[in-house]
C-alpha cells in the first residue's frame, strides 16, 4: 500500500528506476551485494523539498518493510541508526534554508 504521506515523491515514470536505485543503495549502505553508483544523495533529493516528516515517514516504512520480510528487530534496529546517519545528507537542501 502506498504512504500518501510520501507518495508524491515517488511517483511518475521513472518509479521502477527510482525503486531499484533505492534499493541498490540501501543495500550498499547496509553492507550487502550492491555497487550504487548514481548521483550523491545532496543532489538527488535537494529538488524534492523532503524535511524531517517525510524521512521520518519513509524510515517508518523502511522499518516495516524488513520485518516484513521476517528481519529480526536487531537487523531493523542496526539499519535504522545506520541509514539514520544520512539524514543530514539527504535532507541537505533542507537544513540549508534554516
Amino acid at each position: 500500500e502506498r504512504d500518501k504521506r510520501i507518495n508524491i515523491f515517488f511517483e511518475g515514470a521513472k518509479l521502477q528506476q527510482i525503486k531499484r536505485a533505492q534499493t541498490d543503495f540501501i543495500i550498499m549502505t547496509l553492507g550487502g551485494p550492491s555497487e550504487f553508483v548514481g548521483r550523491s544523495l545532496e543532489d538527488i533529493h535537494k529538488v524534492l523539498q523532503m524535511n524531517d516528516y517525510h524521512l521520518d515517514c519513509f524510515m517508518q516504512n523502511l522499518s516495516r518493510a524488513l520485518r516484513d520480510v521476517g528481519a529480526e528487530q536487531d537487523a531493523v534496529d542496526e539499519s535504522t541508526v545506520v541509514l539514520e546517519a544520512l539524514r543530514k545528507r539527504i535532507l541537505a537542501a533542507h537544513y540549508g534554508k534554516h
